[in-house]
This record gives C-alpha cells, sequence and structure tokens, in this order.
C-alpha cells in the first residue's frame, strides 16, 4: 500500500473524529481544503462514497462506517507504538481520553486523575462525559470507566471495586410517611425509580445472615440520570437507592437520611474498560491506578 494512501486514511478518520472538515483543520492545522481533497481522492481510489456532506453536516456512509472503524484501529496502533516509546522512557505523556457517565466523571474520574495531570504536566486530560455505552473505538477511547454489569464481552474490564449502594430519603419525606424499620416498612412508601434498571420500582435487599428478601414499591418520579435521583430524592419524590460516593455529603449534612443500615443492596461493580490491547501505554496504567486508589478511599 502506498503511504499517501495511509495519510489520507488517517486524514479521513481524523475528519470524522472531529465531526467536520472545519473542525478537523483548526484541530490538525491544516487547510480545509487539502482535508477534502485528500478524502475526495481516497473515495475516488476505492470507487465508493464515504461521506454524505451537505453545508451544514457530515455523516457516514454504510461503506465509510466500516472503512472508518478501520482507519480508527490503525491510528489506534501508532499512537500506542508512540506512547509504549515515550513511556520507555519513563514519562506520562500524552491525550488521556476517557469515558464516563456523568455522575461518575464528576465525583470519581475528575478528582481522581487531577492530581496525576497535576504531577505530569504532558499529561492531557480529555473527559467525554455520556451517560450512554460510548463506541470505544471509532470515538478512539483509551479507558472507559463504567458501573454495572458488563456484558460486552469484546472488551477488557478489570473491576475496580464493588460499588456500594445505600437507601436514603429526606427528612421532609420521612416526616410525612414515616421512617421503615424493616423491609416490610418499605410498602407504604414510594420510590424513585431508575430508568436503566430492568425493574425500577422493586427492590431487593439481604441482611447480615444471607436472607434477601424483594420489594415491590409505588412510584414517586422516574428518571435516567444518577445525579436527577440524588436531587428527587432531596425535594422529597420518595425513597432512593444510589451509590454511596454520590450522597456522603448529603449524608454528613443531614440533608438525606440512611435506610435500614443493616440491610444490603446488591452493588454491582465500578470497572476499568479497555480495548483488547496486550500492552496499556503507562498514561492508561497510571489513570487505572489513581482512580482504583481514590474509589477505595471513598467507599
Amino acid at each position: 500500500m502506498q503511504i499517501d494512501r495511509l495519510r489520507r486514511m488517517a486524514l479521513f478518520a481524523m475528519v470524522v473524529r472531529h465531526g467536520s472538515f472545519s473542525a478537523a483543520s483548526r484541530a490538525m492545522d491544516l487547510a480545509t481544503s487539502a482535508l477534502s481533497s485528500a478524502v475526495s481522492q481516497l473515495e475516488k481510489e476505492l470507487e465508493v462514497r464515504l461521506l454524505n456532506r451537505t453545508t451544514r453536516s457530515l455523516s457516514l456512509t454504510e461503506s465509510g462506517q466500516l472503512y472508518y472503524e478501520k482507519c480508527v484501529e490503525m491510528l489506534a496502533t501508532a499512537e500506542l507504538a508512540e506512547e509504549l516509546v515515550i513511556g520507555g522512557a519513563g514519562e506520562i505523556a500524552g491525550r488521556l481520553r476517557i469515558a464516563a457517565a456523568s455522575d461518575t466523571a464528576q465525583k470519581i474520574v475528575l478528582p481522581a486523575l487531577a492530581p496525576l495531570a497535576r504531577k505530569y504536566p504532558k499529561l492531557l486530560l480529555d473527559i467525554l462525559v455520556d451517560d450512554q455505552v460510548v463506541d470505544m473505538t471509532t470515538q478512539a477511547i483509551d479507558l472507559s470507566i463504567r458501573s454495572g454489569w458488563l456484558r460486552d464481552s469484546s472488551l477488557v474490564a478489570r473491576k475496580l471495586n464493588d460499588l456500594h449502594e445505600v437507601l436514603v430519603a429526606s427528612p421532609g419525606y420521612l416526616e410525612r410517611f414515616g421512617i421503615p424499620l424493616s423491609p416490610d416498612d418499605l410498602h407504604q412508601h414510594r420510590l424513585v425509580g431508575f430508568a436503566r434498571f430492568t425493574e425500577p420500582a422493586t427492590l431487593t435487599l439481604k441482611n447480615i445472615d444471607g436472607h434477601s428478601t424483594q420489594i415491590a414499591l409505588s412510584l414517586g418520579a422516574m428518571t435516567n440520570n444518577v445525579s436527577m435521583l440524588r436531587d428527587f430524592a432531596l425535594q422529597g419524590f420518595g425513597l432512593a437507592r444510589l451509590p454511596s460516593y454520590m450522597v456522603l455529603r448529603e449524608l454528613e449534612q443531614g440533608q438525606l437520611v440512611l435506610l435500614l443500615p443493616s440491610w444490603e443492596l446488591p452493588g454491582a461493580g465500578i470497572y476499568a474498560v479497555t480495548l483488547k490491547r496486550t500492552l496499556q501505554p503507562p498514561k492508561v496504567s497510571a489513570a487505572i491506578a489513581a482512580i482504583n486508589e481514590y474509589i477505595a478511599a471513598i467507599q
């Protein structure tokens, strides 16, 4: 394959990554016309249209999507080679692109990695906040921090810690509806449902003896966002099941009350997810270690 073709493939991938020719032009300090010419030449060589272009938008064709995924893999391999060489010199540097849900990004990723970034000024944190699971290949993600139960076998997931969840409610809500002292008392209460759960109105609890019980509650509100789930609880819409790290301050300040402390919710896990790579760049390894240490400290 010609070297010029490889360059055009890289330019095509960067245009798609940045979302437009103008954005890629600014990021790469190349003329928009040069990028457009490179993509057009690539389409001519392949005899297929890769992009649908309008004056306001740019989108991949079906063939373009398939081709882009392979171009991204090529770029990732080249970037990894460079990072490993830099890392061989003992330097943690370069862009570190991390994907996380909004609550995880704000409560875990940023506070965990801020000291690392200050220690290594050549490390550039690039945090993609998205409450949906992102495609790590096409969006060039180095590391994804996820919570829950993972099923994607095409990725490498390392469990950092169990996700400790608690049942809470506001003092105002408890004044109106009473404080539940046992799981049976929950039947008279409302729950703020988390829409991502299969059964958002159901709680499963287990005590120290291993006895478990499942309670179905009426819903006081629904949301698909963990921060909004906490805010609903603060406003007195009902009981809420939340990760403990999301409500530490609210519990300390008395804005929320911990309920049924002798019963546990079946917590999931917090995972560091990477693409299948035999070696990780030093920046990724350092980030995983920092996040792991931070989670252990706040759990």
